[in-house]
């Protein structure tokens, strides 16, 4: 009798402190869009993108009706041919890296940062960005590309290492899949770069890089990725995938829970070009982290 009063006691103590404790504290989101038209620059006027800034401003739009009612904040970093070098939200690579790093320093276990990016890509994934220089030049002369518009997969994450809560990285890029590290649990179907080792050593072993970095990628490692007239294909989908009804403003309710995983499987099925062919051209297949964890979005 004595043992099954103490057995009570017990479980009413335990109860008690459960009862007791406060739920966690709901976090805050952040939506950094980085997007790029190149009109102005002296890539060549067929390499001018459409589908870029639509991706970022409707992308914004999607996520505020998304976190609605939430402490949410997002910002644009638009280049379309009216630029000026003094303007901090004009996406060089030094404006980028200072904003992803004072959004990082302000963040807390329970936030999630969210950057997107709509813009050129290069073989080894880096982004292009806007070139500091008044000319717009992202080519010398000689026809070599400056390397200072180049922000690489390295150069990102570490603009990341103080971020304390959950980053997801949606990149709408050529060769975005660079970002993507291979997992026996990942839904990519890429293999790992060897010179990518060292990063994702770094950054995504046990007991190195501790805080969950998500990325969606429109494409693989070793393809292109492409647009329409209104969005890039990637984009499109994941927007419709979020239940952004972009002629109406508004965002519906897909009865479903979205995350990470799921904008992934809706990309998968849903896109406006095909996963595969011959032609790089032609199709792209998107990639996604992978892992045990997934992002809860809403």
């Amino acid at each position: 009798m004595k043992l099954h009063l103490l057995i009570l006691l017990s479980l009413s103590l335990f109860w008690g402190c459960e009862l007791m404790s406060d739920p966690p504290e709901e976090g805050k989101t952040h939506h950094l869009a980085i997007a790029l038209s190149y009109d102005g620059t002296n890539i060549r006027e067929e390499d001018y993108l459409d589908g870029t800034l639509p991706d970022a401003i409707e992308l914004e739009k999607a996520f505020d009706a998304l976190f609605a009612g939430k402490e949410h904040t997002s910002t644009l970093m638009l280049q379309d041919g009216s630029d000026s070098l003094s303007d901090p939200l004009l996406p060089t690579k030094t404006h980028v890296i200072e904003r992803i790093e004072s959004l990082s320093d302000a963040m807390d276990v329970q936030d999630i940062l969210i950057i997107s990016y709509s813009g050129h890509g290069m073989e080894d994934g880096s982004l292009v960005l806007y070139p500091p220089r008044d000319d717009g030049s992202i080519f010398s002369t000689s026809g070599s590309m400056y390397t200072d518009v180049l922000l690489t997969v390295a150069e990102l994450y570490d603009a990341l290492d103080s971020a304390k809560g959950s980053v997801l990285l949606l990149l709408d890029s050529c060769y975005s899949g660079n970002f993507v590290q291979k997992s026996e649990t990942s839904y990519s179907l890429i293999e790992r770069n060897a010179y990518l080792q060292e990063i994702y050593d770094q950054y995504f072993t046990e007991g190195s890089y501790t805080r969950p970095v998500f990325v969606l990628a429109a494409t693989t490692y070793d393809n292109t990725a492409g647009e329409t007239s209104s969005h890039g294909y990637f984009t499109q989908a994941l927007l419709e995938g979020m239940g952004w009804d972009e002629e109406n403003q508004e965002l519906r309710d897909v009865g479903q829970t979205i995350s990470a995983d799921y904008l992934y499987q809706y990309v998968y099925y849903h896109q406006g070009i095909k996963l595969n062919g011959v032609n790089s051209w032609e199709y792209q297949h998107p990639t996604i982290t992978g892992g045990p964890l997934d992002l809860i979005l809403r």
